[in-house]
Order: structure tokens, then sequence, then C-alpha cells
């Protein structure tokens, strides 16, 4: 059995304004290696061979809270991730919020990449050394030579793949791949030379290793997992994840379980669709209120966000039954309750967003963004004879609108202890998620916050009642992907 040890970015940071806007940093761990036995464990078939356990490293932020303190001092930036997050689909599978990473090689002498393990998408790509050097996420990344490997095979196929930022795109090469001790011969992946967007300037990682299914890779390109088991690297065709959430570890296992990081059996749910890892979620319930009373609800563990996301109505109300309200309402409303005389006198005057929030000392600054869309969106709402009241309810309402960048809500830490359980109903399996797991408590300079994980996406109307099961969900249950048996299992993750 082979492991793969996973990298763990830092936890969200985006309660209100001194939180959102922390200073970036980069932790590395020191390296270290170890190898324990795994005992005989029936339901995952697994031998007494033994797991190689690899160094874990942090990160401190996903690109999304990346760009949301970057946001804090730049109105473009501020409008552009808004704009990921307001009233555009997205692809199931985005890298915004992807927390672990792995370690590769590619080539002779090998050359390091760091990749986050995706369950929703399927293929491996790098940024490649022939990126122009107006690529600018390509300068700041570890960047594939093939000049420099003698196993390199040239291929040239052009490879593109939609994110919601834009697309990826450059072309195929072939070349050995190492992860952890396995080694794997002729591994097509993309070299990308173009990387728009500005997600991919904050994100910490160098690419993406897909594990979904081969039937949703760009050009038909085989997974990485599957040359692993077509060239008999591993001994079970399974891999699980092992995310301690509340700590800095996690633990990619390749070709069998590990019983020491679970406790109690294996619930398994047979996939619906090969194509992501997709199985049937017969029910999430939140205080008795059932979210797929009478709808066909359908959900994909993913491994490459640290949310739980569904559809932006069910999410909405999920949150506000657990008392979230989004972060930037909050401070909007914020903004309102202290300055909206100077406010409506401004609006009442014809002047227009930036010059009032410029009176009342919000722009520039952290908060500009903020105030002149509130300002914006309640004149829109005003006719031209209008009064005070009419006004500042306008504005209070606008602020309800206001799109969060960083697509997540907080509730009060003083209420975590009233907060109800959510269960998610799997194969007439119950698995409880207990605020602990669902709110993240964040504490920075004396002042603490509780963000919500639950986070809605706009996803293509043809996906349905879709549900992504992130980390939210996979930290508190370890998750193995079955491809020889087409299911997924869930047991009590060891924390």
């Amino acid at each position: 059995v082979e492991v793969a040890q996973l990298t763990k970015q830092g936890s969200p940071s985006m309660a209100f304004r001194n939180l959102l806007f922390q200073s970036l940093t980069v932790l590395l761990l020191a390296a270290f290696a170890a190898s324990v036995p795994i005992r005989q464990d029936t339901q995952g078939g697994q031998s007494d061979d033994q797991i190689l356990r690899f160094p874990l490293k942090k990160l401190p932020k996903t690109p999304r809270q990346v760009l949301t303190e970057l946001a804090a001092s730049d109105d473009a930036i501020a409008e552009k991730l808004a704009a990921l997050q307001d009233g555009h689909s997205v692809d199931v599978h985005n890298f915004m919020d992807a927390q672990y990473y792995v370690d590769i090689t590619l080539g002779t002498p090998p050359q390091s990449f760091k990749v986050v393990p995706d369950t929703g998408s399927s293929n491996l790509w790098i940024p490649s050394s022939k990126c122009k050097f107006t690529q600018v996420p390509c300068d700041i990344h570890s960047k594939y030579y093939s000049t420099k490997s003698s196993t390199y095979e040239a291929n040239g196929t052009d490879f593109s793949i939609q994110y919601g930022s834009g697309a990826c795109s450059g072309f195929l090469s072939t070349d050995v791949m190492t992860l952890g001790d396995v080694k794997i011969t002729g591994q097509t992946f993309a070299e990308v030379t173009k990387e728009p967007g500005i997600a991919f300037i904050a994100a910490k990682f160098d690419g993406i290793m897909g594990l979904a299914f081969d039937s949703i890779a760009v050009d038909h390109v085989k997974p990485p997992f599957y040359n692993m088991v077509d060239q008999k690297k591993i001994s079970m065709p399974v891999f699980a994840f092992y995310l301690n959430r509340h700590e800095k570890d996690g633990e990619l296992t390749v070709g069998g379980l590990d019983p020491t990081h679970y406790t109690g059996p294996v619930n398994w749910v047979p996939l619906t669709n090969q194509t992501y890892w997709e199985f049937a979620m017969d029910d999430l319930i939140v205080d008795g209120t059932s979210f797929c009373d009478g709808k066909n609800c359908h959900a994909i563990a993913d491994s490459g966000t640290s949310l739980l996301a569904g559809p932006v109505d069910a999410i909405k109300k999920l949150n506000e039954q657990i008392g979230a309200v989004g972060i930037l309402e909050e401070e909007c409303d914020q903004i309102v309750d202290q300055y909206s005389d100077i406010v409506i006198k401004a609006i009442l005057a014809q002047a227009d967003a930036k010059t009032v929030c410029t009176e009342i000392g919000l722009c520039p600054g952290g908060t500009c963004f903020v105030c002149k869309t509130m300002v914006n969106r309640a004149k829109e709402m005003l006719s031209d004879n209008t009064t005070k009241a009419a006004i500042l309810d306008a504005l209070h309402e606008a602020c309800a609108e206001i799109p969060n960048p960083n697509g997540q809500s907080a509730v009060d830490c003083d209420e975590m202890g009233e907060l109800p359980s959510v269960d998610i109903v799997l194969n007439g399996n119950t698995f409880t998620l207990q605020p602990k797991d669902y709110i993240l408590v964040i504490e920075q300079d004396g002042e603490k916050s509780c963000i919500s994980g639950f986070m809605g996406l706009n996803l293509p109307p043809a996906l349905g009642d879709f549900w992504i099961l992130g980390d939210v969900f996979m930290g508190p249950y370890y998750t193995v992907f079955d491809y020889g048996s087409k299911r997924v299992g869930f047991a009590k993750a060891v924390n």
C-alpha cells in the first residue's frame, strides 16, 4: 500500500475586516518519514503491507482567502472577485477553495511540483517552461522543463480546461511521474502555457492532479490513478482521504485503507455516475427541515474544496436556519448604522457613490467596494421623489443583496452551543455534522469570528439539486474511493 501525504492550507480567515485582510505568509515544515504496519481490515480487503508516510507541509490560505485579502486595498480585485461569485454558473470543480496538496515529480532527473489531488476533475496539468513572460501565474510557480528530462516524450495535442475564472490551456506531453514511492511510466499530462484570472496568481500550489473518471478527462487522457492500476503499481484499485481538519496533517492512501484513521464500519454508497464520484443523496436535514424532500438530490465527494456546497437557494435557507449572515452584509449594515445621516443627505443631493464613500472616509480602503456597491444598488431602487425613510430601507435592502466575494457567512460565536446538527443521509445511513464540523472558529488579535462552512454555488441548471461534499464532510468522515467496485465509502474519522 503506497501513501502520499497531503498538505493543508490554513483555515479561512474572513470574518470581519481586520480578519479578512491579514498579511500573507507561507510556512513550510521540515520533512520526516516513518513507516508503520497496517492491520487486517476485512472491509477493505487489506493485506499486512506497510504504509509509507511522507512529510506534511502547510500553506496559510486558499486562493479565495488570498484574494479576499488583496481586495482590501484594491477595488479592481474586489470587483473581479465579486464577479466570480455573483450570478455566474461555475464548473463543479473549482480550485478556489482547495486546502490540500501532494508532492509529485515529473521527468528524469525528477522535477518537483505541488498539486491538488482533486476528485472533481480527471487531468494532470502543470505550468510549462514555455509560458510567455507575460503569464504572471507561470512566473510564480514551479514549471516543467521538457529539455531537462531524458524521459520526455513529445505529444503536442492542444489542451484546454474551463474554470470559473477562465480557460486554462496549453499542450500535452508525456513523461515519468512519481507519487510518493509509486513510479508511473508514460504519464501524459498538460503543460499549461496560459493561466488566466487572478485566482491562478493567488494559488500557492502549482497544478491539479485529477482523480475522477477518464470519461471527463480532456483529450481522453488517462488519469494517473488509472495508470497506477494498469501498471500494477498498487494491489487494490482504491484510494482514501484522511483530512484532520483540526490539525496540520492529512493523508492520501493509494492502494488500500488505513484503519488507524477511522473507527467503526465503512458505509458504502454506490455510484450513480462514473464521471465525478457521484452518488444519490437521500436527504439533508436541519432541525426537521428536509432539503431533498420530493427532490432527486445527488452529490459528489470532492477533495478539491474545503466547503460543503449546494444550490444557492438551499444554502441560503440552510444558513438562515443556523443563524448565519453574509459577512459583507453584516459589514454593510454596520456602515448604514454608523453613517446613515451622511449617506442619505448625499444621495438626496444626487452625489455619486465614490463621492459619498470618500466623504465618510471609506474610500480608498478595505470597505470602499462594499460602500460603493451599497450606494449604487440603493439608488437603483429609489425613485426621483423619495423620503429619508425610503432611502434607509433601500440601503439595508441593498446590503442584503451584496454578493460575498468570499462566498461565506458568519454566525454569532456566543450561539455556537445552540446551533443545530446537520444530518446527511446516504444509502440509508445518517452522517451527522456537529457545529464544530461545519463552523470554523477564527481568532486573531483577540477577536473571534465563526464562519459557516456552507456555500452556495450557481451551478448549471442541468445539474439539478447537486451538492458538493468537501472538507466540511470529508474531515469528520474518512472517505474511500473504490474504483474497482464503483462506490465510495465513509467511516467516522479518528481526529
